[in-house]
């Protein structure tokens, strides 16, 4: 028998999948680029489209395109699903993907406004904050579009999450600081953390105290987001909301948090 692989769907796990099935799972729109791979001789869960074996297919060297310039509101809703932009992620250049598939990657917290993006259109890449075509404004119309192919997107979440309050120990491997769990899900948390300095892409080791149903638990961590919150910060200073992916946690952790944040039947 030959490698088999698990796919991660929507909180559960399925399979096992040879190579081959796996990729006409993805190429059928079954599975995405963005899913999780569990590779037994990894040892680990790994996106899809950063997994060794499966990036070469995925990955492409950018390459103009011709130029279209749509203009009936059912043309513009074609070109949102135009495969043409690149990201880059590690050295590596992954695409082509669709606006919608790029918006549904920022949904998912598996890209990152900091991260870089490229079309053949533009002279350089750029961070995904700097690309007019994914402005909060343009994502808000995004959302509020009468086309449901696109609008479901914001309504997808590749892990419930729920309000959790814990006290965080926090260290980067110089430093001890503590913070304040806000919300948590299997797949990272939102946290208050006394230091205003810290930056996307660093990473964190934390360490969560019990609360509210889930056991103590350590986590290496990577801050995907930063947010100055006024109303939450003691008189005098600014309290600094993270949002931070879980890049190492056990798995019986994972489930724990999974039981907890998965709504209960009535």
């Amino acid at each position: 028998m030959g490698k088999q692989y698990y796919l991660s769907n929507n909180g559960t796990h399925i399979g096992p999948y040879t190579f081959e099935v796996v990729l006409q799972k993805v190429e059928s729109h079954e599975h995405q680029w963005t899913d999780y791979v569990y590779d037994e001789s990894i040892g680990d869960w790994i996106m899809l489209m950063e997994h060794p074996e499966f990036s070469a297919k995925v990955t492409s060297k950018p390459a103009a395109r011709p130029e279209s310039a749509p203009g009936k509101p059912e043309e513009v809703a074609e070109t949102m699903k135009d495969k043409e932009w690149f990201i880059l992620k590690e050295g590596n250049n992954y695409g082509p993907f669709s606006p919608v598939e790029v918006v549904q990657m920022l949904q998912e917290k598996t890209l990152f406004e900091y991260d870089y993006i490229w079309h053949a259109r533009m002279a350089n890449w750029s961070r995904v904050a700097e690309v007019e075509e994914f402005a909060p404004d343009k994502i808000r119309a995004m959302k509020q579009s009468s086309d449901t192919g696109l609008a479901e997107i914001f309504f997808r979440r590749r892990h419930a999450r729920a309000a959790y309050g814990a006290s965080l120990i926090v260290h980067n491997n110089k430093t001890v600081f503590r913070g304040q769990a806000l919300e948590i899900s299997a797949g990272g948390a939102g946290v208050l953390i006394d230091n205003p300095n810290l930056q996307p892409g660093q990473s964190l080791f934390l360490h969560f105290q019990p609360g509210d149903g889930v056991p103590p638990f350590n986590a290496v961590c990577q801050i995907v987001s930063k947010q100055f919150i006024k109303e939450m910060a003691p008189r005098g200073t600014d309290a600094v909301r993270y949002g931070v992916k879980f890049t190492t946690v056990s798995q019986s952790v994972r489930e724990s948090i999974k039981n907890f944040t998965t709504p209960k039947a009535a």
